[in-house]
Parts: C-alpha cells; sequence; structure tokens
C-alpha cells in the first residue's frame, strides 16, 4: 500500500463546494403554466436573489419526495400536497427542507397567501 501522508497533507482545503439544488415542483406541464404565472414565479425566485433559469422545475402529479433519487436542497411545491402536511410552513427532513404552496393561479389574485409564501421563503432562504 503507498504512503499518501504527502499528498493528504499537500491538499487539505476544500476547492469545490458545490452548493445544494434549489427546485419548484408544479402540478401541471411547464407548456401550460401562462405567461403571468411564469413571470409570478420569475419575481418570487427574484425575492429570494434566485434566477428562474438556475432552478429545476419539476413537473409532479403526487409529491412523493421520498421516492426521488437525488434530493434537491430546498424545494417549493405549488398546488400539491402530502397528506399530514400544512401549507406555508417549512418542513425538514435530512435532505430537504420544503415549502408547500397553493398554486400559481391561486397565488396571483391573493395577497394573503403570497404573504405567508414570502414568510416562508424568508425562513427557507435565510433572508
Amino acid at each position: 500500500m503507498k504512503d499518501l501522508t504527502a499528498f493528504n497533507t499537500t491538499y487539505t482545503e476544500d476547492l469545490y463546494k458545490i452548493p445544494g439544488k434549489n427546485a419548484i415542483a408544479i402540478s401541471c406541464r411547464w407548456s401550460a403554466v401562462s405567461i403571468e404565472e411564469r413571470e409570478l414565479l420569475s419575481k418570487i425566485m427574484g425575492a429570494v436573489r434566485l434566477d428562474l433559469a438556475a432552478v429545476q422545475v419539476i413537473f409532479v402529479e403526487d409529491l412523493q419526495l421520498s421516492e426521488w433519487v437525488e434530493k434537491p436542497k430546498r424545494l417549493i411545491a405549488f398546488g400539491l400536497a402530502i397528506s399530514g402536511v400544512a401549507k406555508y410552513e417549512v418542513i425538514t427532513t435530512p435532505e430537504t427542507q420544503l415549502v408547500l404552496a397553493d398554486s400559481l393561479s391561486d397565488l396571483m389574485n391573493d395577497d394573503g397567501l403570497k404573504k405567508k409564501l414570502w414568510q416562508c421563503l424568508k425562513q427557507l432562504f435565510t433572508i
């Protein structure tokens, strides 16, 4: 067996720290999301200092996070429900922090729901 002491003492710092992914789960296909809903989603992501292009958008009919192979660091689910999990609360699992919210179409015209979502996003993204 080779002695790796020189290697281990030479390269001691972490060169690459890749941040965890952020994801958005929606209950309809991206092609069915209206321009207004896309703009709202872009504004929501901008509020937490993320570009929509830097976030993975996933269409799922049923949110079964335990079945996902690659789990995101943070997940915002629009228009999806998990039995026993309340909307607008930050839920922390060993791999993921998530927030369940109403659909984008419901959020568009309801300032009260937008405020609830903003309170959760401040916790989720530590703003």
